[in-house]
């Protein structure tokens, strides 16, 4: 499934008791299409407001349920989802475990507009920021490292290694865009990285900060993590 939704009302991707998340209500229309309990994968979980133009989630199901989902499941689910693909797949295709590679995009306004309120975050107060710092920041991004520093505390991971395959700093006349493509994200990691770029623009720090963030693993020195309804999950690619 190709999977786009407005993230400002759900408490994340994953399935929550007791809150509104995207898995939650994704799994709720299956069920009521094929009288069963299905579960359903996503290539990853995004966070409370975050959204996603190109999230991929599986689903195992029986052949006969294949044409019920495929027309159903779209016309079903609330407004702020769309399933925009639904598509057969080998057995062991696994949405999460055979993603290569994952894009986000952080988008910053350097003014409020109501319209963009809830796909971006704007600065207050309204101030410019250095694009050839932030730009060179995120070249410094690139490569395989540990994100230890850039990510939040709590998570269940094994290792903090991450492998940045391109990032770039945008610029036009309202405001940046953070475009940042890697084969995996840690917690949290794609906020704290564009609030680093940031403190960067801002002159609080040279570029040369992502470079020691890196090396040193110092969250400290980080910059503060930025709010999610400016993230959004663009792509998912696979083999």
């Amino acid at each position: 499934m190709l999977i786009e939704y407005d993230g400002t009302d759900f408490s994340g991707w994953q399935r929550q008791p007791e809150a509104r998340t995207v898995q939650g209500d994704i799994e709720a229309v299956l069920e009521k299409l094929c009288a069963v309990r299905i579960a359903v994968t996503g290539s990853g979980r995004t966070d409370t407001g975050v959204h996603a133009l190109g999230q991929v989630a599986h689903a195992d199901v029986g052949m006969d349920m294949l044409g019920r989902i495929r027309t159903g499941l779209p016309a079903m689910l609330p407004g702020d989802i769309a399933v925009t693909g639904v598509e057969e797949v080998d057995s062991d295709f696994h949405a999460r475990f055979q993603a290569i590679s994952r894009l986000y995009r952080y988008r910053i306004e350097k003014n409020r507009h109501p319209l963009r309120a809830r796909y971006s975050h704007a600065l207050t107060p309204s101030r410019e920021l250095a694009a050839s710092d932030m730009q060179k920041a995120a070249q410094l991004s690139m490569g395989k490292n540990d994100w230890m520093a850039m990510a939040k505390e709590g998570s269940d991971n094994s290792d903090w290694i991450v492998n940045v395959i391109n990032s770039d700093v945008i610029e036009d006349e309202s405001g940046w865009t953070f475009l940042i493509r890697a084969n995996r994200f840690l917690r949290g990691m794609v906020r704290i990285w564009a609030g680093t770029l940031v403190r960067i623009g801002s002159g609080a720090a040279r570029p040369e900060l992502i470079t020691g963030l890196l090396k040193t693993k110092d969250r400290g020195r980080a910059g503060v993590s930025l709010p999610g309804k400016g993230l959004t999950l663009m792509e998912v690619r696979y083999n």
